[in-house]
């Protein structure tokens, strides 16, 4: 049989996690590996990827891994798993040189990297895989054609504007998978020269430091803030763990060129003239040890004051309002000028305007288009959007994680699905942290925790030892006399009420949660988590 198989694992319906299997008669490949970083409610979660099982279960089909470019929410999730399925790794120079610093971090040793560039082709799994330039917000960005015995495949990556080597493919093409990002709302301004301008206004009616927080991976834009720091007379340092090997990686393969005499180390700033200094430095997202949080903070050496300017160069990626609008607050209060994207033009989406959509829809005009990279608000909008372009009856495809998508001469149809999911990463655990550790941590922080011990004798049917009670996050201390003694009480009627009915243990354990879990909540308004521990004597 000569169908294909689309399954995407993660990047639909959601922001992160971008991974997509294409399968083939012959042979498999995954386009991109990535992560998502956990939101608030995702205590003491480190990182998310996606369940990579059926990759594992079938790696002997698989005969590369495709990267489009360098962002964490297409390679982050790499490490996990190449280290059980050691599978070729295909994409830019620039990106691998990420790559190769990730595995580096985790001792891994004797993956194959492959460096490809724009135009090349590589044949894998029966399938002629073809890489298109892109402009995106980094270095070495590729839009991945596929041609299969069911018809070309695009995969758009992240894109800015819509690639001119799309004119070159045979359209119409069968199948166009196509990031959503601005699909929704179309961005306010989408010229880097605009926000560049706007930037040097800023730094030129500044008296004092200069700030600049931008994405470590926009390398453009971190070459342009050195031009406008140089222009206006200022050293420029770079902070930030991330920046710093993105710098030092562009700048060994001969991508970025900067003076290292228009530059200073990081230690060196309290001793210049603040007039003299810009530093660039990372925390966009108000990451909680990023350099941009620990100088709003004040635990930076280096501090801000009334005349600095702090200007944060990025858009703002959902769910991280809280803590960025947290970090310019403390800016703020330190008197510094803050310029963000609320307030003033300093970001230009890396991602493609509605024109640019429509652009690439009307020169590859495919018969299907899946939408992918968005929420499904973003998805939706860009149906519509495809639907509008179409100039002939077009199929889209609404995709979830793990359904696979079998195309054919007919057309795609949902066939089925494979183990699919977020697993947890929590320090040295990987995907062994369920939903329900989560939900037990949300618990814990939201109402704190109980522990009643007790020793029963089932002979006499009466209690030897306790009921004793220990809180955690419950009450203040001036309640909690009180409110302990009213458990003890509780827990004790409980318990021998129960035993004189002759229930077990576990049927007790139960019915004193229950119980004073009731009375808990009718007095506090909260249920903490309450743990019960009962021996038999």
């Amino acid at each position: 049989m000569s169908q294909v198989k689309i399954i995407p694992l993660g990047g639909v319906r959601e922001f992160g996690l971008n991974s997509t299997i294409i399968e083939g008669p012959m042979g498999s490949v995954l386009i991109d590996a990535g992560l998502m970083f956990p939101n608030s409610t995702s205590t003491g979660i480190d990182q998310i990827i996606p369940d990579f099982s059926y990759v594992l279960e079938n790696q002997e089909a698989f005969q590369g891994i495709l990267l489009t470019h360098g962002h964490e929410d297409h390679i982050g999730a790499l490490p996990y798993l190449l280290k059980d399925a050691p599978i070729p790794v295909y994409g830019h120079p620039f990106t691998l040189k990420l790559v190769e610093r990730k595995l580096r971090e985790y001792d891994m040793k004797g993956i194959d990297l492959i460096p490809v560039e724009a135009g090349d082709t590589r044949s894998l799994g029966g399938m002629e895989i073809g890489f298109m330039d892109v402009i995106h917000s980094t270095l070495g960005c590729f839009a991945i054609s596929i041609n299969t015995s069911e018809g070309m495949i695009v995969h758009s990556g992240d894109f800015k504007y819509a690639p001119e080597a799309y004119r070159d493919l045979a359209s119409p093409i069968r199948l166009f998978m196509c990031e959503s990002t601005n699909a929704e709302i179309d961005p306010k301004c989408s010229d880097e020269d605009e926000i560049l301008g706007v930037i040097d206004s800023i730094v030129a009616k500044t008296s004092g430091a200069v700030v600049v927080s931008t994405f470590s991976s926009h390398v453009s834009r971190i070459k342009h803030l050195c031009d406008i720091a140089k222009k206006h007379d200022r050293k420029v340092s770079i902070m930030g763990r991330s920046m710093n090997q993105v710098v030092d990686i562009a700048s060994d393969i001969d991508l970025l060129d900067v003076d290292p005499g228009s530059t200073i180390a990081p230690d060196m700033v309290g001793s210049m003239d603040r007039s003299q200094v810009m530093i660039i430095c990372t925390g966009t997202q108000g990451e909680t040890y990023s350099a941009l949080s620990l100088i709003s903070k004040g635990w930076h050496r280096f501090k801000v004051k009334k005349g600095d300017s702090v200007i944060v160069s990025a858009r703002i990626i959902p769910g991280n309002e809280l803590a960025i609008g947290r970090c310019i607050d403390q800016l703020l209060n330190f008197e510094a000028k803050v310029y963000y994207s609320d307030t003033a033009r300093v970001h230009a989406s890396g991602h493609a305007t509605h024109d640019e959509i429509r652009k690439a829809l009307r020169w590859l005009r495919p018969e299907i288009l899946m939408p992918v990279h968005g929420e499904y608000r973003h998805m939706k909008a860009l149906e519509d959007m495809g639907s509008e372009v179409a100039d002939t009856d077009q199929q889209i495809v609404m995709s979830r994680p793990g359904q696979v998508w079998t195309l054919d001469k007919e057309g795609m149809h949902l066939s089925g699905d494979v183990p699919h999911g977020k697993c947890f990463v929590d320090g040295e655990l990987t995907g062994d942290i369920k939903d329900v550790v989560l939900r037990d941590r949300r618990h814990i922080s939201e109402g704190g925790f109980i522990v009643v011990f007790a020793a029963i004798d089932f002979n006499t049917l009466s209690i030897v030892i306790g009921p004793e009670i220990m809180c955690k996050g419950v009450v203040p201390a001036s309640m909690e006399m009180e409110i302990m003694d009213n458990v003890r009480t509780k827990a004790m009627e409980t318990i021998e009420t129960y035993l004189v009915q002759n229930m077990d243990l576990i049927d007790i354990k139960a019915r004193l949660k229950e119980n004073l879990g009731r009375i808990l909540k009718a007095r506090l308004g909260k249920k903490p988590m309450i743990i019960s521990v009962l021996m038999e004597i």
